[in-house]
Order: C-alpha cells, then structure tokens, then sequence
C-alpha cells in the first residue's frame, strides 16, 4: 500500500506513519523487556518484584496492541469495501479476517522492512481473500481462488478478440493469464450443486423428496419407517452442519443427488485437490453428520 494513499479512517497516510513509528517503537521495548523476564522466569530467577512486572508488561503489551489495531483499522476497512459492494451480507465475516491478517502483521513486523501499512496489506489480503473465497466460491481451493481475477481478465479479452460467441480456449487462456490449462478448467468450469430437492426428471414433474430418490430395500414397513425417520434426520439435523465443500464432497461421492457415484480422484480432480484431501474433507463431513443424527434420532 502507497503511504500516500488515503489509509481508509480519513487520516492522512504520513500521519498514520508517524503513529506508527511511535507505537512500535514502545512495543519493541516492551517485548524486549518481557523476554527478558520470561528468559529468567524460565531459570528460576525470577523474583516478586520481577515478577509483577512482568505480568504488568503483559498487560501493557496486550494494550499497546489494541491502540495499534485500532489506529491502523482503516487499512481493514479498505480492503474489505472492495468486496462487499457485491456481498454485504459477508462484511462482518470479511472484516473479522481482516482483523486476523492484521494481529498477523503486528505481530511478525520489523519496522526496518519498511511502512507497516505496507507489511500489513499482505497478511490483511490472505484472510479476507480467503474468507470471500469461503462466502462466495466455496468449491474453489485458494490458489485457483487467487488466480480467478486474472483467468477471468483473460477470458474476458479473449472474448474480445474473437467475439462473444466464441468457444473459450483454455490453453489460450492459460497462456494469458499465466496460469496452468487445468486452474483455468478448475475456474471457468467450477463444480456445482444442485439442490438436493431438485427434480430428478425433466420440466414440469413434481419435485421428488430426497428420501425418494433411494433404491427401494424392499424391507418390512417398520424399517421402511426407520430409514424414513433416520433420512429425515439427516436432513433437518445433519446436511445444515456441513459447509458447502462438504455437502459437494459427500453428494458426489454417494451420488445423493441421483447422479452417479464418483472415486475420491475424480472430485479430487473437480476441486483441485489430492485424492487425500478429499478423503479428509469426506472424514470431516460423516463425523460431523454422526452426532447430530443420533441425538434426532
């Protein structure tokens, strides 16, 4: 971030520096000070006195870090009204990342690198990037996430050279962009998921419930029940815990929607992640399923 930009609070940027010199110069003091004492708590050599002190610089040390995310909290706010023009309904999620991504930056900044607003654009960029991905992209991993703006900039210039009707090139795009041919499949073609309530036959039919979509046992009536009851379960108890990674995991691994079952490799394929990481997240899910079924239940 240019120091002569506005830092998002109304405060000049030079200001904004300045303040922070100070600030981080006490806080050096007084991390310095703190391991030291914890350096001779450590071995034994800590007094009463040294010790009270040490919890005293504790404190401050918490509270100088406060004044600072307050004083550079604009910088959050800034970064973060890039995104909820299109997703207010997220801007508290994004701040709250924001946030983290700026504790980060105080914590890990060296004044001698330069302006900490500068540090901080980094870390604050990596959180609420992340949790707009989380929001609005779900099915997308982060690296393919941070290459959308580009892949889709070049798609959108590909379109212009060869017309709106034009069938995309993924190597081209790829080309443009900078990026592999299969993060630009990954972006253009990200997986979706249909609701689970959607019809399974063509326009017009009557939507199918989701329990109906399942082979018939031909067991007894009472386990007829049963397996109702235990879906029913599912569903108003189990698949609402699940973010949207999971429930694409799990739907497309046991073919929940009606569509055929797919091997770990092939959603792997899908996200961009290994055949592991999709075991993982499929791990997740049915745990996090199993405990609020059976308390339904």
């Amino acid at each position: 971030m240019d120091i002569a930009q506005p830092t998002g609070d109304g405060r000049p940027a030079t200001q904004l520096h300045s303040r922070n010199d100070e600030l981080f110069a006490r806080r050096k003091e007084l991390s310095d000070r703190i391991a030291e004492l914890r350096a001779k708590a450590e071995a034994g050599d800590l007094d009463e006195v040294s010790e009270a002190a040490l919890r005293r610089d504790e404190r401050e040390l918490d509270d100088l870090t406060s004044e600072i995310m307050a004083a550079n909290y604009g910088l959050v706010r800034r970064y973060v009204a890039m995104f909820t023009s299109r997703s207010s309904q997220h801007s508290e999620d994004f701040q709250s990342a924001g946030k983290v991504g700026l504790l980060w930056a105080i914590a890990s900044y060296d004044p001698a690198r330069g302006s900490f607003a500068s540090w901080a654009f980094k870390p604050i960029q990596r959180e609420v990037l992340r949790a707009v991905r989380d929001a609005d992209h779900p099915n997308l991993n982060l690296s393919d996430f941070e290459k959308r703006p580009a892949i889709l900039a070049a798609e959108r210039a590909f379109l212009e050279d060869h017309g709106a009707d034009a069938v995309c090139d993924h190597a081209e795009i790829a080309r443009r962009a900078g990026v592999t041919e299969a993060q630009v499949h990954r972006v253009l073609d990200a997986p979706r998921l249909e609701s689970l309530q959607a019809p399974i036959g063509g326009q017009g039919e009557d939507t199918i419930p989701w329990e109906d979509r399942l082979p018939d046992p031909s067991s007894s009536i009472e386990d007829q029940v049963q397996l109702r009851f235990h879906l029913r379960a599912l569903i108003n108890h189990g698949l609402p815990n699940l973010n949207t990674r999971e429930l694409y995991v799990l739907t497309r691994r046991f073919g929940l929607d009606g569509e055929e079952e797919q091997p770990l490799r092939v959603i792997g394929e899908q996200l961009g992640l290994s055949r592991e990481g999709v075991r993982q997240i499929q791990q997740k899910a049915l745990a996090k399923l199993n405990e609020p079924i059976a308390d339904a239940v």
